[in-house]
């Protein structure tokens, strides 16, 4: 497994352990309460993400696997490219699922966790699809 792959691989298993997290607390009862929760779950993931992948460059030095070649080349922006371009569909649809859900009359809890979902989806989906590029050599 490359570098590239064991780092894509860190990012995917790091989405999925703080979203399990964080869908694992007790539902808040305000929106006021849920905005605010998700707000620190987008700090959250960003800063976790950083300390993660520093933590990976760092074990990757350690132990002698680290990256041969830090630039990008045009094979790595063409896989963040056409990851990004499929996972952002995942937006779109919880973005679409919201305003439905708003158009039924569901309120704007449902609408916000439908937005959140999508999310969710898109980030999982973004590094795990790196990750199946990477690993084949796409």
């Amino acid at each position: 497994m490359s570098w590239l792959e064991r780092a894509t691989l860190a990012q995917a298993l790091r989405a999925v352990a703080i979203y399990a997290w964080f869908l694992s607390r007790p539902a808040p009862e305000t929106l006021e309460r849920l905005g605010w929760n998700m707000l620190m779950l987008i700090v959250l993931t960003i800063v976790v993400g950083i300390a993660v992948q520093v933590v990976f460059v760092i074990l990757s030095v350690a132990t002698g696997q680290e990256r041969e070649n830090w630039t990008e080349d045009e094979r790595d922006r063409m896989i963040e490219a056409l990851s990004m371009v499929r996972a952002f569909a995942f937006v779109g649809i919880g973005f679409l699922a919201g305003i439905l859900a708003l158009w039924q009359g569901w309120g704007a809890f449902w609408a916000i966790n439908l937005f959140f979902a999508g999310m969710v989806a898109c980030d999982i989906t973004v590094n795990l699809l790196k990750f199946w590029r990477y690993a084949r050599g796409l």
